[in-house]
């Protein structure tokens, strides 16, 4: 009978540090069991939306799953299987995906989606069963912005390194799989009494390159979250507290840039359709404790904005960024939320 471990912080580890790998002749070894493991796959913080004072953004099919390489490795670090997915409609999820492997080792179980978007260079169709798996080289690869209007567009890569402890008897676990990305959604009101015209909006200190796989330090799962002091429940999911990024210099960062040619009535509102920058942490050591900071060009008026206390922005979260124009001026603020309905630091700028 096929087992199923229920605790997410119970069921694998997330290995997305480095490790060293042990050779291995790719031959069956005498004494091996075969068995059969049993994989769930979930896009993670399945399957709420982000809602917050009245805003919902449900998943576009690019936010999907819309191809899903598994990459199974044994403990010797030689692969086992590579299977690579073309679904014929985009999932959230990919149930009973069964593989014979041999027992009593762990497993790494690299999970990569929509890997033919264009900012993913790295070629996994080339890794056979049988050989050895390149760990560092993958660890290593790269997500990288090179022009200031550049941005991921098309079908979000997604990624994950899970170990699975496979015992000698038939296995199922429940992995996940995240979002190599950070969402982004401007709405801009206008309580004038006069129509705006909204040419341009910039983000500066961006991230222009990241690791395509995360590596997450410490996290923990959503479960019960106070907001406003109201205690808030999400069932499952996964809070990225502490990650790494690629060492960058100063001339590394870049300043995102984004034409948008919006009329936006009086008393009216206009969401900005959502685009997608890379996770990143900055701090501006000059700026008492502000980081990053959004330019609005108004009626050829460009106004300048920091987002306070905004130091890092992880992959798979949605940064909603709320811009008020009134007669005294301009008023931004900035939700960042999962892909699912709690807020993590509700009233920035405020």
């Amino acid at each position: 009978m096929i087992g199923l471990r229920t605790s997410l912080l119970s069921i694998l580890s997330i290995c997305f540090l480095l490790t060293g790998c042990v050779l291995y002749n790719g031959k069956e070894e005498k004494g091996e069991s075969f068995v059969r493991l049993k994989l769930d796959i979930e896009v993670s913080n399945l399957p709420s939306s982000p809602k917050t004072k009245g805003y919902e953004d449900p998943e576009s099919d690019n936010e999907m799953m819309n191809t899903l390489r598994i990459i199974v490795v044994r403990e010797s670090g030689i692969v086992e299987h590579n299977t690579y997915l073309n679904f014929t409609k985009p999932n959230l999820s990919l149930k009973n995906k069964e593989y014979k492997v041999v027992g009593g080792e762990k497993k790494k179980i690299f999970l990569i989606a929509n890997e033919g978007n264009k900012k993913v260079t790295y070629n996994f169709s080339n890794l056979k069963p049988g050989t050895e798996f390149p760990e560092s080289e993958v660890n290593d690869a790269l997500i990288t912005m090179t022009e200031n209007n550049d941005e991921i567009t098309g079908i979000i890569p997604m990624t994950a390194c899970h170990v699975v402890d496979m015992p000698l008897k038939d296995y199922k676990t429940e992995l996940f799989i995240i979002r190599a990305a950070t969402k982004f959604t401007y709405i801009i009101t206008n309580n004038t009494s006069n129509p705006l015209s909204f040419s341009k909006l910039k983000i500066s200190k961006g991230a222009s390159k990241e690791y395509l796989f995360p590596r997450i330090t410490s996290s923990s799962s959503w479960g019960d979250y106070t907001d406003g002091g109201n205690t808030v429940t999400v069932p499952g999911g996964m809070l990225i507290e502490n990650y790494e990024v690629p060492m960058v210099g100063n001339n590394e960062y870049y300043e995102f840039q984004k034409d948008c040619s919006i009329s936006v009535a009086a008393g009216s509102e206009v969401k900005i359709a959502p685009f997608f920058l890379l996770e990143g942490k900055y701090t501006d050591g000059n700026s008492g404790g502000k980081n990053y900071s959004t330019t609005l060009t108004i009626n050829g008026l460009d106004y300048f904005k920091y987002l306070p206390d905004l130091s890092q922005l992880p992959r798979n979260t949605h940064a909603v960024v709320r811009a008020k124009f009134n007669t005294a001026g301009i008023e931004v603020t900035v939700e960042v939320l999962p892909y699912g309905e709690v807020i993590l630091n509700p009233g920035f700028g405020q």
